[in-house]
């Protein structure tokens, strides 16, 4: 009989790594990790973890002694880092190092979970073979975290996803969870509507990378993004809509004054999943399914 396989997830208790906690447990012995939110899931050891602490790090994979490490600590919003740069610096880059230096002697996975802003979005559409030339200073350090990964690592999987939807963890809120109490408050919701991006849903994409690690392929970078691109504006217009709220509480975020792209024309960081698609035989949605699959969930059966 085959050993059951370990996985470690480093940010385990955010939004994504809460998802990837549950979905890996599905035939995986799993560990997550939490820095000051615990929660607590069935079939999953949550240890608490302060990256910082180099000695601290080697003992949570001492403990675990992964056949997979899932790094996916960090933010990505662009204005917290802008306003966090140093933390953000250590969660994108200086933990990854922490976490490689405790784990070089041991044959492993290691499996980046990155982001459409590594790119400039000048153009959109984005492949895996494209340069990945970040315009944004969190961009910029998303893509050293990867090119670490890539000089230390040569059994190592970097998924760059597009913004997820789905709901959180009770702890740490999603994108869709802030607009939904907010509207169901009657309260006004600001997104910004100068930024393009391939919506897709969470549960496609915990599956997706599921499926990478079981298949025991060689991919190195894969994309995961939907087939509908819109603003993070419009696509609270269409959020609202569905799920019977007023689209009027919707309304246009200000860039901030530090934005060097302040007044120009709308960014793409849409990425194409074709590869995704091809290898796996997953079909991307659009994102009006990904919603539809988020209110099945929602709403009870009857």
């Amino acid at each position: 009989m085959a050993k059951v396989k370990t996985v470690l997830i480093i940010g385990g208790s955010g939004f994504v790594g809460t998802r990837l906690a549950l979905k890996f447990r599905e035939g995986y012995k799993v560990f997550a990790t939490y820095n000051t939110h615990k929660i607590t899931i069935p079939g999953v050891t949550y240890l608490p973890l302060d990256l910082e602490n180099e000695n601290w790090v080697k003992r949570i994979v001492y403990t675990a002694r992964p056949n997979i490490v899932i790094y996916v600590a960090g933010n990505n919003d662009p204005e917290w880092t802008e306003a966090n740069p140093t933390v953000a610096d250590f969660l994108h880059v200086g933990g990854v190092s922490n976490v490689a230096n405790a784990t070089d002697s041991m044959q492993l996975r290691f499996v980046y979970i990155s982001s459409s802003y590594v790119f400039d979005g000048n153009r959109g559409n984005y492949r895996e073979t494209d340069s990945a030339l970040a315009s944004s200073l969190h961009g910029k350090l998303i893509n050293a975290g990867e090119n670490f990964v890539r000089g230390r690592y040569f059994n190592h999987l970097i998924v760059r996803s597009s913004p997820l939807l789905g709901r959180g963890n009770g702890r740490n809120y999603s994108v869709f969870d802030k607009m939904r109490i907010l509207l169901d408050r009657d309260q006004r919701v600001e997104l910004p509507n100068y930024e393009l991006h391939s919506f897709a849903n969470i549960s496609g994409f915990t599956d997706m990378v599921k499926r990478v690690i079981d298949s025991g392929s060689k991919i190195k970078t894969i994309h995961y993004g939907g087939t509908t691109k819109l603003t993070f504006f419009q696509m609270g217009k269409l959020f609202a809509e569905k799920f019977g709220f007023n689209p009027a509480l919707i309304v246009e975020k200000a860039r901030l004054e530090s934005d060097d792209d302040k007044g120009s024309t709308i960014k793409d960081y849409s990425l194409n999943s074709t590869q995704m698609a091809t290898t796996l035989n997953i079909k991307p949605l659009l994102v009006e399914e990904s919603l539809d699959l988020i209110k099945q969930l929602l709403v009870p059966s009857l």
